[in-house]
């Protein structure tokens, strides 16, 4: 019998970050309040409500205010995350990419190797 080299897949799950999750609860939680609250508009008009509907207004005007507030300060969170002192995480990592293919091109233009 032959033993095949089979890679092992990488079974580690990173888990959900809390502000992650706290958003996306979120977000479900708004839906079905706005859901909810055109549903029962919907409701109060089909059963001859003849008085104002403000309160659709108001409470879609609030919740997803609320929610604005949540998103801006959730990606302020993930923005001071990946800046250290003052450098953003992506900025390092793109110079350095470029930086090692220039490496590598200058090391194969060294050895003959056209590329």
């Amino acid at each position: 019998m032959e033993k095949k080299n089979r890679k092992r897949k990488n079974t580690y799950k990173k888990k959900l970050e809390f502000s992650k999750a706290l958003l996306i609860q979120e977000s479900i939680l708004i839906w079905l309040t706005t859901i909810a609250m055109v549903v029962l508009a919907f409701f109060c008009v089909v059963r001859d409500y003849m008085y104002e509907l403000p309160w659709i207004a108001v409470l879609a005007g609030l919740i997803w205010g609320a929610y604005g507030v949540s998103q801006h300060a959730y990606y302020k969170k993930a923005q001071a995350e990946n800046t250290k002192n003052g450098i953003k995480y992506e900025t390092v990592m793109n110079n350095y990419i470029e930086e090692e293919e220039q490496q590598q091109q200058d090391e194969a233009d060294e050895n003959g190797v056209l590329g």
